[in-house]
C-alpha cells in the first residue's frame, strides 16, 4: 500500500516503498470481512437487502447479540488468531507432537489449558452461526491441537476426530455440513461437562 489504510498498520515495507496491511490481505482470504462471497451467489440487491433487514447468519443469543455480522467476524479472527500465551503452550513445533501432561501441572495451568480449548470451542460455534467454512476448519484443528495439550494421550480420539473433520473441510471433496453441526454440538456438551 502507499499509505496506511488500517489504524495501527503503518509498518513500512522492507527494501521498497510502501506500507504493510498488517496481515490483513492474507485474513481476508480466511474470513470473508467483506461478504464477497454471499455478494456474488445473492446479487449486490439482494446481499444488501438482507442486510439491512438483519437476515444474513449472524449470532443473535448471547454476548454477540448486539454487534454486526461483521464485527462478530472480526471477533472471530481474535479469537482464531490470538497469540497471548500461545508461546508457553506451543513450546514444541507444531509438527512433533510431545506430551505434556504429565498429570502434576498446577491448577492455574490447567484452567489456562481448558480456557483455551474452551474458546477454540467457541470459535467453531460461531463459524457454524455465521457460515464460514474456513473458519470451522481452523477452529477444528485449534481444537484438536488443544485437546492434546489439555488432555494429553487421553484426549487423543477427540483430537484425531476433530483434525479429520478439519482436513474434511479444507479438502476439495464434499463435507456435511450437518456433520460439522453435530460437532458443533458435541464440542458444546464436552463444554459443559468440564
Amino acid at each position: 500500500m502507499t499509505d496506511p489504510k488500517i489504524p495501527g498498520s503503518e509498518y513500512k515495507t522492507l527494501d521498497q516503498a510502501g506500507y504493510d496491511d498488517g496481515g490483513v490481505a492474507d485474513l481476508t482470504l480466511v474470513i470473508d470481512l467483506e461478504d464477497s462471497v454471499l455478494r456474488r451467489k445473492r446479487g449486490e440487491n439482494n446481499y444488501f437487502s438482507s442486510l439491512k433487514a438483519d437476515l444474513l447468519p449472524r449470532a443473535t443469543l448471547g454476548a454477540y447479540a448486539n454487534i454486526t455480522r461483521r464485527d462478530q467476524k472480526i471477533r472471530l479472527a481474535k479469537l482464531l488468531f490470538s497469540e497471548e500465551d500461545d508461546e508457553e503452550e506451543d513450546a514444541n513445533p507444531s509438527e512433533v507432537y510431545v506430551d505434556s501432561v504429565d498429570g502434576k501441572e498446577d491448577a492455574a495451568t490447567k484452567q489456562s489449558r481448558h480456557d483455551r480449548l474452551n474458546s477454540a470451542k467457541f470459535a467453531l460455534r460461531l463459524s457454524s452461526v455465521l457460515r464460514e467454512p474456513a473458519c470451522a476448519s481452523l477452529s477444528l484443528s485449534e481444537i484438536s491441537k488443544r485437546y492434546l495439550n489439555c488432555f494429553g494421550k487421553e484426549g487423543a480420539e477427540a483430537a484425531v476426530r476433530c483434525a479429520d473433520k478439519a482436513i474434511e473441510i479444507s479438502s476439495d471433496g464434499f463435507w456435511d455440513s450437518d456433520e460439522i453441526a453435530i460437532e458443533v454440538r458435541k464440542e458444546t456438551t464436552c463444554a459443559a461437562k468440564l
